[in-house]
């Protein structure tokens, strides 16, 4: 005789089935349910040759269920099914590469959630933020704005596995190069930090400072050293770079310090190495570490008096 569940239990094991599934892919401020989504339109979209097709499935499976922060991340990043659709035919054997990676950010959750624990007792005033994980037309690592950080998963999981081969320029090739896995959880501290601080940097040290706090903070909360790969160069030259940096620092060019991944001959980012380790000076010059983090996150990048203050009382040209 076969034992047959009443149907209330069934309709219980249902309810608490579909809210563990719900829970995954929402825990706390962080969005993942995207990914899921994107992937089932992925693999519709295989089955049907016609394009204007492809993006109508595309439209109802992704966009029409994505989270509110897809719908920014396509408004500030300008894509829509239809060009999706194309980067998904157009650079196959890239999907196919990254599949995987960015299905190992859900089951994150937990560890992510722990670390941004970590961060409120590194800096007690750390404001919540909403972090969305999407996929996007490969049309930017990620984005902050205020308190709502958009990553878009099929960058920010790439690493030196990840194929490449199908795009024109080396930007991505670049990018991913360095990083023999990824690790996630110092991507989300970074970003984190950026949502608390206040606006940009106006010329090239504010810049640098806004960029570098982060990765000096999410060691912090790690305790461990960061190893991306311009902080590893930037260990191995710093005498070199401090000099050339002294020289343009109060200038308006970023050129041959942030955001130069695919332009350099050498390593890019270098900037990100520069407010690093002004603010690691910064942090060791003073008494209190506490109000030091504070200080460093709260502090105006886009006023050059204040930003030159803070350089001197780091007095990271003084050593």
């Amino acid at each position: 005789m076969r034992f047959r569940i009443p149907v209330f239990f069934r309709l219980i094991l249902c309810f608490l089935t579909c809210s563990f599934s719900i829970f995954a892919q929402t825990q706390g401020n962080i969005f993942t349910s995207d990914i899921d989504h994107f992937w089932k339109a992925f693999d519709s979209i295989q089955t049907v040759k016609d394009t204007s097709r492809q993006v109508e499935i595309m439209q109802s499976l992704y966009i029409d269920k994505g989270t509110a922060g897809l719908k920014e991340f396509m408004h500030l990043r300008s894509f829509d099914a239809k060009k999706l659709v194309v980067a998904i035919n157009k650079y196959p054997l890239f999907w196919k590469s990254i599949r995987n990676s960015t299905l190992t950010i859900p089951p994150q959750l937990p560890a992510i959630e722990t670390y941004l624990e970590k961060l409120k007792i590194v800096y007690p005033d750390t404001k919540p933020a909403k972090v969305y994980f999407t996929i996007s037309a490969i049309r930017a690592a990620g984005v902050t704005q205020d308190s709502v950080i958009l990553i878009a998963s099929e960058i920010a999981m790439g690493d030196q596995h990840t194929v490449v081969s199908e795009f024109p320029d080396k930007r991505l090739a670049n990018f991913f190069k360095p990083k023999a896995t990824v690790d996630i959880i110092p991507i989300i501290i970074h970003e984190y930090v950026h949502a608390q601080q206040k606006a940009e940097g106006k010329n090239l040290l504010g810049q640098c400072i806004y960029e570098g706090a982060c990765d000096f903070i999410t060691e912090l909360v790690l305790s461990r050293q960061l190893n991306q790969s311009y902080l590893i160069y930037g260990r191995e030259n710093e005498q070199q770079l401090k000099l050339q940096f002294k020289k343009e620092m109060y200038g308006d060019n970023y050129a041959n310090w942030l955001y130069n991944g695919t332009t350099t001959n050498t390593m890019g980012d270098l900037g990100y190495f520069m407010g690093y380790t002004i603010c690691q000076s910064y942090y060791r010059q003073a008494k209190d570490k506490q109000l030091a983090i504070k200080q460093i996150i709260r502090l105006n990048y886009a006023d050059t008096a204040e930003v030159k203050i803070f350089l001197d009382d780091s007095k990271y040209y003084n050593n």
